[in-house]
C-alpha cells in the first residue's frame, strides 16, 4: 500500500519542490521509501508502505528495460502468482511482491491487461514510448486517485492534500458536489470533488493523458456485462447458493491474506464481521480482532463482537471514543477526510486506527457485505417488487407484512417505514438505512433548490433489487465508506482490505435471484448459512440494527452549542445555501424532540460548515 503523484506538462520543466511537498502531504501512505523521478514527461512521486515483500525489491517505480515505461501503484493485486505462472512462465522477476506485475501484464497486453487483473489499486504508467500516461482506478473505488489541470500542467495525487499543498492557487467550494451533498446523499460518487477543478478517477475508469489534449476517459468495467438475469427461473435450490457463497468467500478470503506482515480483522458485530470470523476459524488464521464501541453501551456493539470473536476463538481489542473527547477529534477527522462525511461513527473508525496502528499493518473489513449481500432495510421493497412477477400477490402481501416487524428499525413505524423505503426506491439517496426520509427543502435558498445539478443513477437491470444495490455499490453507501476505510488506515500507515469485493463475489452476488436474498425473515440469510455452526446464532441471525451510534444524542447535547454558534454567526450563509430562519426554526425543532430523531440533515449541515471554516478557511 503506498501513495503515488505525478506533476506533468510534457515539457522539461524543474517541479521538484511542488513534488516534495506533495510527497510530505501523504508520508503517512507510505513510510518506508520516498522516491522522486523525472523524465521528458514530468516529475513523479511514490511512497512505499511495505506489506508483501519487505525486501528492496518491491520498491516503486517498477522500470521496464530500456527504461521507457514506469508504473507506480497504490493497492494490493491478489492474482498476481497465478498471473506469472499463466502469462510469464518460467521468467525470473525481480521481487516475489505483487506489484512487479503490472509492467509485464502492461507491455505484454497494452492497457487490455485491466481485465486480467483482481485487487484495488489506483495506477499510473508513464510510457515515454508513446508520450502517454495513464491513469487507472479499480473496480470499485478501493483505492483512491485524484487529478488536476491548470495551465497545461497536470498533477495527481492518492489525496487531494496533495494536489492542494503543491498547487499556487487558492480552490474554491464546488457547487455541483454540494449539491449532491444535500439534495441526494453523495459523497464520492462521480469524479467531482468538494473542490473546484479537482477530480478524481471514478471507479472502473481509466483516464489517457496527452500532451496538448483534453485526457480521454475510458470504462473498462461494466458490472451489467457480467450479470445474467436469466439465472432467476432457473431451478437451483437455497443450498446450492449458500454453498457457492461459502466457496467463493473462502477462496477471496485466501487471497486477501497474503502478507509479510502482521494482520488483524474489523469486527463490527454484523453479520459482515461474523462472516469474517466464520472464515477466519474455517482457514485457522491466528490473529485479534478490533472493535469500536461507545460509552453509551444502548449504542455499542462491542458485546456482539465480542460474542463473534469468543465463537471464531479471536482476541477481541476495542476502542471507545470518548464523548468529552468528539468536538475536538471531530475538527481532527475534518483534517484527514478533507472532504464532508456523513457519519459522527466516522470518528470511532479513525479512533480504532490510531489506537491499534502499533497491533497490526494489515486489517480485513467488512465492507460492501450489506451491499453485496442486499442487507439495508430499505431492501425489502425490491425484493417485494420482484418477487410479484413469480408469487400470488395475496401470498406476497402475507409474507412482506410478516418480514417487517423483523425488519425494520424500532424508531419507525410501520407506515413511515414503506414510505420511506418507497422514496429511496424511486428517488435513490431520499432516505437513510432505516428507511426514513432526511429531506427538507425549507431549509434551503430559493437559488440553491433552483440548481439542477442532480445525476441520474442508472438502473440496469430487470430485478429491481439487483438496481438497488447496484446504486448502494457504485453512487450511495459503498463509495463513502471506502473513502473512510481508506483515509483512517493510510492516516496511521496501515492497509484495511475488502474481500466482499472481490469483482467476481459481487458479480456473482447481485446475479443470486431476489427470493434467496429474504427469507424466513431474514437478510442476508446466503451469508449467515454457511457459519451457524460456528459463530453464535443469537448474533448470526440478527438483522441490521439501524441506529449503531449516539449521533442523534450528541448533536442534540455535545454539538449543540457549535452548531448554533455557527448558524448565528454574522458570517454564516455567505454561500448563500441556506434559508437562515427556516434553518434555526429546523434546528431547535430537532433539538427540543427527545425521541430518535433522523439527525443524517444536521451533521450534513454542521460537518459543511466546518468545512467551509476550517479547509477552505473561509470566514
Amino acid at each position: 500500500m503506498c501513495g503515488i503523484a505525478g506533476l506533468f506538462s510534457f515539457e522539461n520543466r524543474d517541479l521538484n519542490k511542488e513534488m516534495n511537498l506533495m510527497l510530505d502531504s501523504i508520508d503517512h501512505r507510505g513510510p518506508d521509501q520516498k522516491v522522486i523521478f523525472k523524465n521528458k514527461i514530468g516529475t513523479f512521486g511514490f511512497v512505499r508502505l511495505k506489506i508483501i515483500d519487505l525486501s528492496d525489491n518491491s520498491n516503486q517505480p517498477f522500470v521496464s528495460f530500456d527504461g521507457k515505461v514506469k508504473v507506480m501503484y497504490n493497492g494490493e493485486i491478489y492474482n498476481f502468482n497465478e498471473l506469472r505462472e499463466i502469462y510469464f512462465p518460467g521468467k525470473e522477476f525481480k521481487s516475489t511482491g505483487d506489484g512487479e506485475i503490472l509492467l509485464h501484464l502492461y507491455q505484454k497486453f497494452g492497457i487490455n491487461f485491466l481485465e486480467k487483473i483482481k485487487g484495488m489499486f489506483s495506477i499510473s504508467i508513464i510510457d515515454e514510448n508513446v508520450n502517454k500516461v495513464f491513469l487507472v482506478r479499480d473496480r470499485f473505488g478501493i483505492k483512491p486517485l485524484y487529478f488536476h489541470i491548470c495551465n497545461n500542467l497536470f498533477s495527481f495525487c492518492s489525496e487531494i492534500t496533495g494536489i492542494i499543498k503543491a498547487s499556487k492557487l487558492n480552490f474554491s467550494h464546488n457547487i455541483k458536489e454540494i449539491y449532491k451533498y444535500f439534495n441526494q446523499g453523495l459523497i464520492n460518487a462521480t469524479s467531482e470533488t468538494w473542490f473546484k477543478n479537482v477530480y478524481q478517477v471514478e471507479a472502473g475508469y481509466y483516464y489517457v493523458f496527452e500532451k496538448n489534449s483534453h485526457p480521454k476517459k475510458i470504462k473498462y468495467y461494466n458490472i451489467a456485462d457480467s450479470i445474467d438475469e436469466n439465472i432467476d427461473s432457473e431451478k437451483k435450490s437455497f443450498k446450492f447458493y449458500a454453498k457457492e457463497f461459502e466457496n467463493r468467500m473462502l477462496t477471496s478470503y485466501e487471497d486477501h491474506n497474503n502478507y509479510d506482515v502482521k494482520a488483524g480483522v474489523h469486527l463490527s458485530g454484523g453479520v459482515d464481521s461474523a462472516v469474517l470470523a466464520g472464515l477466519t476459524k474455517k482457514k485457522g488464521y491466528n490473529f485479534n480482532s478490533y472493535t469500536f464501541g461507545f460509552e453509551n453501551k444502548n449504542y455499542s456493539e462491542v458485546q456482539f463482537a465480542k460474542k463473534i470473536s469468543d465463537s471464531a476463538n479471536l482476541k477481541n481489542k476495542t476502542s471507545v471514543l470518548r464523548e468529552c473527547d468528539v468536538e475536538s477529534y471531530l475538527s481532527t477527522v475534518l483534517q484527514r477526510e478533507y472532504e464532508p462525511f456523513s457519519s459522527l461513527r466516522v470518528l470511532s473508525q479513525h479512533n480504532l486506527y490510531d489506537q491499534y496502528k502499533q497491533d497490526c499493518k494489515v486489517v480485513i473489513d467488512g465492507s460492501g457485505g450489506d451491499e453485496v449481500g442486499a442487507g439495508y432495510s430499505y431492501y425489502l421493497i425490491p425484493w417485494y417488487l420482484d418477487l410479484l412477477k413469480s408469487l400470488n400477490k395475496d401470498k406476497l402481501k402475507k409474507k412482506f407484512f410478516k418480514s417487517l416487524p423483523f425488519i425494520k428499525n424500532n424508531t419507525v413505524t410501520s407506515s413511515n417505514f414503506i414510505k420511506g423505503s418507497f422514496s429511496q426506491f424511486r428517488f435513490p439517496g431520499s432516505s437513510t438505512i432505516d428507511g426514513s426520509n432526511y429531506r427538507n427543502s425549507e431549509i434551503f435558498s430559493k437559488d440553491f433548490l433552483n440548481l439542477n445539478y442532480k445525476i441520474n443513477i442508472p438502473s440496469p437491470f430487470k430485478s429491481k433489487l439487483r438496481n438497488a444495490q447496484f446504486a448502494d455499490i457504485f453512487f450511495l453507501k459503498l463509495p463513502r465508506s471506502l473513502k473512510y476505510a481508506d483515509r483512517a488506515s493510510m492516516y496511521n500507515s496501515m492497509e484495511t482490505r475488502v474481500p466482499f469485493l472481490d469483482h467476481k463475489i459481487v458479480e456473482w452476488s447481485l446475479q443470486v435471484p431476489s427470493k434467496f436474498k429474504l427469507l424466513q425473515n431474514q437478510q442476508r440469510i446466503l451469508m449467515k448459512h454457511p457459519f451457524k455452526d460456528i459463530i453464535d446464532k443469537k448474533v448470526l441471525y440478527l438483522n441490521k440494527r439501524t441506529i449503531a451510534d449516539p449521533q442523534s444524542i450528541w448533536l442534540k447535547t455535545i454539538f449543540k452549542d457549535l452548531f448554533l454558534d455557527i448558524i448565528n454567526s454574522s458570517d454564516f450563509n455567505g454561500h448563500g445555501i441556506f434559508n437562515k430562519k427556516k434553518l434555526r426554526k429546523y434546528f431547535d425543532n430537532f433539538s427540543k424532540d427527545v425521541r430518535h430523531s433522523n439527525s443524517f440533515l444536521v451533521f450534513q449541515i454542521l460537518i459543511s460548515e466546518m468545512w467551509f471554516k476550517k479547509i477552505l478557511k473561509i470566514n
